[in-house]
């Protein structure tokens, strides 16, 4: 019996059930499918980067390199962790956690040093990180080895790059391609060139370089979180995403180093702004940002009557919404403002000029204390 092809528009129906990484799969086992897959919704729950690694919903594809000489050094086991097992490792030999005998998470060149990141740096990529921070210093190697690499010797050694998927491993020789090569590979065969409309619910930045795709339809996100703010990478997160329905929220903590956050295109479509680490001199600079509602973790502890006499200076617009996580409650009763129209332990209510009032009030949420603050209309 001969069995009939799905059309285009049934294969594209199919495929927006399936699962987004076995649907990945599949597309690349059946090339006549690709068009289809492309075009084709795709929901993503969860989207995580890092520089090495991604992880879309419950799957992780994870990069490593592979250097066989170093296999057998006291650094990464072999032979000596074999003779030594059982017993407790001397100080300063170890092998690093999670990661294989032999395999480390980075790029090097053919003498064995790490490749500094800004030479990673490719056509389209984006940093996340500023400038100061991409110094690393050559000439000196990442690992303490038992020997040098013979990569330049008669007998060079075996280097290979590896890709683990679902606990399945593919190795290439590590000749063919840079790990920061191959990531960009995937993460284009994955996610580029789409013209169907595809959604993330979760989209996690935890990487210094954004090497995304720059062909196709840019994805829906509902909530970002890029980790450490930084104006570079609110740029980089601004340009790849979709803007056509604004984000649930977005989320950062205050870097120790940054004077300030600065405001950004990306807070005003952004529905809930959720910013931690906050240092208290910083707070008012947070006024300007255009977002309705802000929930703040500020370093040390507050005074509430500051922070009243602060938002009755400054002003707020009507329907603002700020959140402040607190470790203890101050009586609220006890506050004496010229303009209370209403108080008691865990509330108090000002006028604020002659259209509007403010709520202070207290409020349990998983068991911890948020001070909240609200502009209301009079009417």
């Amino acid at each position: 019996m001969e069995l009939d092809r799905l059309l285009f528009c049934d294969t594209k129906t199919v495929l927006s059930y399936m699962e987004p990484n076995f649907r990945f799969n599949l597309a690349l086992k059946i090339p006549s499918i690709r068009r289809a897959e492309k075009a084709a919704p795709l929901y993503i729950k969860h989207l995580d980067l890092h520089d090495t690694r991604f992880v879309v919903n419950e799957t992780e594809y994870k990069i490593r390199v592979f250097r066989e000489c170093q296999a057998k050094t006291k650094k990464f086991g072999g032979d000596w962790a074999v003779q030594t097992k059982n017993k407790p490792f001397p100080v300063g030999l170890y092998q690093v956690p999670g990661i294989p005998r032999g395999e480390v998470n980075y790029d090097f060149d053919e003498y064995g040093y790490k490749i500094n990141l800004d030479e990673s740096i490719q056509p389209g990529d984006k940093l996340l990180t500023e400038a100061a921070n991409l110094n690393w210093r050559r000439g000196s190697k990442v690992d303490e080895l038992e020997y040098e690499c013979q990569e330049k010797n008669a007998r060079p050694c075996n280097h290979y790059i590896r890709l683990y998927v679902s606990g399945c491993k593919y190795q290439f020789p590590y000749t063919n391609m840079k790990m920061y090569q191959l990531m960009r590979r995937l993460l284009t065969v994955l996610f580029g060139n789409r013209n169907g409309e595809w959604t993330i619910k979760n989209m996690n930045f935890g990487n210094n370089v954004l090497r995304w795709p720059r062909n196709g339809w840019k994805p829906i996100v509902r909530n970002v979180n890029i980790f450490e703010y930084s104006h570079v990478k609110l740029n980089a997160v601004h340009s790849i995403i979709g803007l056509s329905v604004p984000l649930i929220s977005l989320k950062m903590s205050f870097p120790f180093l940054e004077p300030t956050i600065r405001n950004h295109p990306l807070f005003k479509t952004s529905e809930h702004l959720i910013v931690s680490n906050i240092p208290w001199r910083s707070f008012t600079n947070l006024f300007s940002i255009q977002t309705h509602k802000v929930s703040l973790t500020i370093r040390s502890l507050f005074n509430v009557e500051q922070l009243i006499d602060i938002w009755m200076e400054k002003r707020r617009p009507i329907g603002v919404y700020y959140s402040f996580l607190t470790n203890s409650k101050q009586d609220l009763a006890r506050i004496s403002h010229p303009e209370v129209l209403q108080k008691s332990t865990d509330c108090i209510k000002l006028k604020m000029g002659n259209e509007a009032v403010v709520v202070f009030r207290y409020t349990m949420v998983d068991s911890k204390y948020y001070l909240t603050i609200e502009t209301f209309s009079k009417t």
